[in-house]
């Protein structure tokens, strides 16, 4: 068994109440999250087994770890955004639990700060250009989520 240090433990309930906020928002049940969750899944040509059961048992702190779907609920957030007003509410100083103290560029400049980064790889070399523009354009949308929420996103 793995000893988990404080900060990762911390982490992983940061997350968790994440997930239980950001699906409420939306007005989901657990059900709707892993059925929102595996068609995020599809639409990138993965398949997940994330369950209302998975959901839950996350979610009350039963699931000691990251579960593997995370990133696929992620996704259908990013699919299914907050409601303006919320986003509003959620954007706003006070609300936020560390505020981020540097502007984050608009979408369309973080999509060509990440195209100039991707430039360099190659992915498929019969579509390279298309392939670095989904990528960028996914990193642009994605980017103030990350940096909103790090913690989701840290590899633990």
């Amino acid at each position: 068994m793995t000893k988990r240090s404080h900060s990762e433990i911390m982490a992983i309930e940061d997350v968790r109440s994440w997930v239980r906020e950001e699906r409420k928002v939306r007005g989901w049940s657990a059900r709707k999250l892993a059925e929102e969750a595996k068609l995020a899944a599809q639409r990138l040509n993965k398949q997940t087994d994330v369950s209302q059961q998975s959901v839950s048992s996350f979610e009350s702190g039963h699931k000691k770890s990251l579960p593997s779907w995370i990133t696929f609920a992620a996704a259908a957030f990013e699919d299914t955004p907050r409601p303006a007003s919320l986003q509003m509410i959620a954007a706003s100083p006070q609300f936020s639990k560390t505020p981020c103290t540097k502007k984050i560029p608009p979408e369309n400049d973080l999509r060509k700060i990440f195209l100039s980064l991707l430039a360099p790889l190659d992915f498929n070399p019969h579509d390279v250009w298309s392939s670095k523009q989904q990528i960028a354009a996914s990193l642009a949308k994605r980017f103030p989520v990350v940096m909103s929420h790090p913690q989701a996103f840290v590899d633990i």
